[in-house]
């Protein structure tokens, strides 16, 4: 017990290696892996583009034609393409982000214990920014549907009671932190179950059964991602739905 204790209480949670520009302290491993996942990416883009094929596909360009239909299936369902086709390349560029970002932290880079590259999205900076990004631009396409942001509000207005229009207001605050929150503790849980693993049990264990968890964790990273551009899409086709449709 005495054991147990001393381990957890040597595990950190949000301890960050930090820059300091103009004032603002930042978070140097969470930009890092932000950039290279961003990177790869963009890479794996280019990579695809130029080795597309109509015929037989490759596994990279299988794996994002795969994506992109599953995606389009949903927004076709819920919104319909032709009233969103941006929302394609958008959630199809979300879901592979984070799936990067979520996966990096598989790869067997640490100094002294400590992860090189820990999976961003277990920094509730990036999950808030990522949230809000969807937020705001879920009501701007809203209020290019309905001609306005004033008639956006009204047609928010018009689905709830306006007597009730403070549950409105907590509605949209909890749909952004529930967004986030949902990815971040997904991920965070990951790592921290890693580093308890690592400090409970012996030296030559531990890595089998770390390897294990790492396994379990590419899973959870890649139904997290999906999760969240599933409910990005939810987002837009909920701001975007013409109340005379029903």
């Amino acid at each position: 017990m005495t054991e147990y204790v001393r381990a957890t209480t040597d595990i950190k949670i949000g301890d960050h290696p930090e820059w300091h520009l103009f004032g603002l302290t930042l978070n140097a491993d969470t930009i890092i892996s932000t950039l290279i996942a961003s990177a790869i990416l963009v890479i794996l883009g280019f990579v695809v583009r130029a080795k597309v094929t109509s015929g037989p596909p490759g596994g990279i360009q299988l794996f994002f034609e795969t994506v992109t239909r599953t995606l389009r299936e949903q927004i076709e369902t819920t919104v319909g393409v032709r009233v969103a086709p941006y929302l394609v390349p958008l959630s199809v560029s979300l879901f592979c982000f984070i799936l990067i970002a979520n996966w990096l932290s598989v790869l067997p880079l640490t100094i002294n214990g400590k992860e090189l590259l820990p999976a961003p999205a277990g920094d509730v900076n990036l999950v808030f920014a990522l949230a809000l990004m969807v937020f705001v631009w879920k009501h701007v396409v809203g209020a290019r549907r309905h001609h306005g942001f004033g008639r956006q509000i009204v047609h928010t207005l018009k689905g709830h009671d306006p007597r009730f229009a403070p549950m409105w207001v907590i509605e949209e605050v909890s749909g952004v932190l529930s967004h986030s929150l949902r990815l971040f503790g997904n991920i965070l849980a990951g790592g921290i179950m890693l580093q308890v693993i690592a400090s409970l049990l012996p030296v030559f264990i531990s890595p089998v059964l770390n390897g294990g968890w790492k396994l379990f964790d590419l899973f959870i990273g890649a139904v997290q991602a999906f999760i969240f551009a599933f409910l990005t899409i939810i987002y837009f086709s909920q701001a975007m739905e013409l109340r005379e449709d029903h």
